[in-house]
């Protein structure tokens, strides 16, 4: 559990304005603050990229960015077929689909104070295309933003891009202060400025973060005062203190860390807390080192082996108690261009033919050892031993590596491994989320990919999908790149989960989005305090 100490650091801005926040800071005593005027919000791990330029769709950052800042146009709900104006109160599109054209709102400014207008959206945009390797697959259709005038802003595509809006509706996207990153500088990265619902008051390490109300913010204030993010890797202590009323809300699946299934049946029949769950895009797949250039996973009968090796409705309706689908291919049942042909060309679970496979490739049983690397956590605990014993049934002897996000994302970039347990969380609702960065080659190395090398019919289907403005050729060619895949067995496809958020009951007005699977607080109040 977090010690008193530790916690009372975190609320360190807190104390700093002479206030104490009910239970959270037991014993001392302070001007008291409303606690239903603060919202606790438990993270697995320490942060990772919170300003637009340096995020590359880490989980727990974009959530803070999205927070702090806010982009051009952003998805009200994952049912909406348009994205809404946030900064932008309007726009227009080119007949030819190659000139987006904004008109900010008046007024605008950021929480130092400095004006919003067009300059900062081209200045944001372009830093955050230089220095994102991660946003090179979103932002490399643009050819030039022109400014037009103190609200008006052109972006001209060097092709047409059908969900081009989309891409300027992720965190990543979000519009930085100018003037703060020049006097910041490198420190901008940890003291984040934007226009958003919350800013940042104080950031520990390891610890967490406290952000407080935007009294300025251009939709209204929020009832919160203060959005606190608080770092508590260990599921039980999560449990417990959700229980108990110190923290408000916590993630099942959206921050890859998670508490056990059966804690999920015992939150379902505690009437203090809400089980709040949605379907998503969410993939979860053992990928392969696909640019290995050595090693076992080289070979695509050992890859083929290992899928066929795996009891699918074991792991979706044992081990995961239904709370998720079997994936079985590069894209969700959910995603309007999932062929259908995809369930029949899955593996299915077959020991005897995975066996087989070895024999061929060479391998005696027991022969063959793997790491297998993972997250921390208790979901990807449980998903990783089902998958270890799966394996050694087949005469694979796999050693598992939890390792925290931040130190795995780092080994999976620079591909130091052979297997690892990971994810795509779409942040636009596209096939294009999926594939693109999934699978480009040119990719590869920018971000936690399937790390393809280069083949240049499949390159050149995707980058075809990416710009067919004909939905139904559109649909064909995500078709196309499914089979290609699906032939090269780059991962094998686990399984689908839902979003599933944990709140205390007095927690109101919480829209739980999974495309990006990332909570807005900004319409959150609670309707009383903790006793």
């Amino acid at each position: 559990m977090l010690c008193a100490d530790r916690r009372d650091l975190l609320l360190a801005g807190l104390a700093g304005a002479g206030l104490a926040v009910g239970r959270l800071r037991p014993g001392r005593a302070a001007a008291p603050i409303d606690r239903e005027k603060v919202l606790v919000v438990a993270i697995g791990s320490d942060p990772v990229g919170l300003e637009p330029a340096a995020n590359r769709a880490e989980p727990i950052g974009s959530e803070i960015i999205v927070n702090i800042f806010d982009p051009l146009v952003s998805w009200a709900r994952d049912s909406d077929a348009e994205p809404q104006g946030r900064l932008a109160e309007s726009w227009r599109v080119g007949d030819d689909g190659r000139r987006y054209s904004f008109t900010l709102r008046e007024g605008l400014t950021f929480h130092d104070d400095t004006p919003c207008d067009a300059e900062a959206v081209r200045f944001s945009l372009e830093r955050t295309r230089r220095l994102n390797p991660y946003m090179r697959a979103s932002l490399d259709a643009v050819e030039r933003f022109e400014v037009t005038g103190r609200l008006t802003l052109d972006i001209v595509l060097l092709r047409p891009v059908p969900f081009f809006l989309s891409l300027l509706a992720q965190p990543q996207s979000g519009i930085v202060s100018p003037t703060a990153v020049r006097r910041l500088g490198p420190d901008f990265a940890s003291h984040p400025v934007g226009t958003g619902a919350f800013r940042l008051q104080s950031y520990t390490p390891d610890v967490g973060l406290t952000l407080v109300r935007n009294p300025s913010y251009f939709r209204g204030p929020s009832t919160l005062e203060f959005l606190v993010y608080r770092v508590i890797a260990d599921a039980s202590t999560r449990r417990l203190e959700l229980e108990r009323g110190e923290i408000d809300i916590c993630q099942q699946h959206a921050q890859l860390t998670s508490l056990p299934m059966a804690d999920i049946d015992s939150f379902r029949r505690n009437p203090e807390i809400q089980v709040i769950e949605i379907s998503s895009q969410i993939m979860r797949q053992l990928e392969f080192n696909n640019r290995a250039t050595g090693g076992p996973v080289t070979d695509l009968r050992v890859r083929k082996a290992i899928a066929h090796a795996v009891d699918y409705d074991g792991l979706v309706d044992g081990v995961l108690a239904g709370t998720v689908d079997r994936a079985y291919g590069p894209l969700p049942t959910t995603n309007w261009a999932f062929d259908p042909a995809m369930r029949s060309l899955a593996p299915h679970y077959d020991p005897q033919q995975s066996r087989a496979l070895l024999a061929a490739a060479g391998y005696a049983p027991g022969a063959l050892q793997i790491s297998l690397y993972t997250f921390e956590g208790t979901f990807w605990a449980a998903v990783a031993t089902f998958l270890q014993a799966s394996l050694a049934a087949v005469g694979i002897d796999a050693r598992i590596e939890q390792m925290e996000f931040p130190s795995l994302r780092a080994l999976h970039v620079a591909g130091r491994f052979e297997a690892a347990l990971d994810g795509r969380e779409p942040w636009y609702n596209d096939p294009d989320a999926h594939i693109t960065i999934g699978y480009l080659s040119g990719l590869a190395e920018t971000a936690m990919t399937f790390r393809m090398p280069p083949d240049t019919a499949l390159d050149g289907l995707i980058l075809q999908a990416q710009t067919e403005i004909d939905p139904t050729r559109r649909k064909t060619l995500y078709g196309q790149i499914q089979a290609r895949l699906m032939a090269r067995v780059p991962a094998v496809y686990l399984f689908t989960n839902k979003v599933i958020v944990f709140a205390r009951k007095e927690v109101q007005g919480l829209v739980v989005k999974s495309t990006p699977p990332l909570n807005e607080y900004w319409s959150v109040s609670k309707t009383r305090a903790y006793p």
